[in-house]
């Protein structure tokens, strides 16, 4: 179950960040894209930590 969280944090990770990135010259929704970006950097971290060994 561990490896499962793990690729689903990364891939939404990495998703939201790309879609951040993709749309960050809208400046109407300039906020929700430093959001995006910001919970999928804390999701991908999460992906990595859960990848130690512990």
């Amino acid at each position: 179950m561990g490896f499962i969280v793990m690729m689903l944090s990364a891939i939404i990770g990495i998703f939201l960040i790309a879609l951040g990135f993709s749309r960050i010259k809208n400046i109407k929704n300039r906020f929700w894209n430093i959001v995006a970006i910001s919970i999928g950097i804390v999701l991908v971290i999460f992906a990595i930590w859960l990848g130690f060994p512990k």
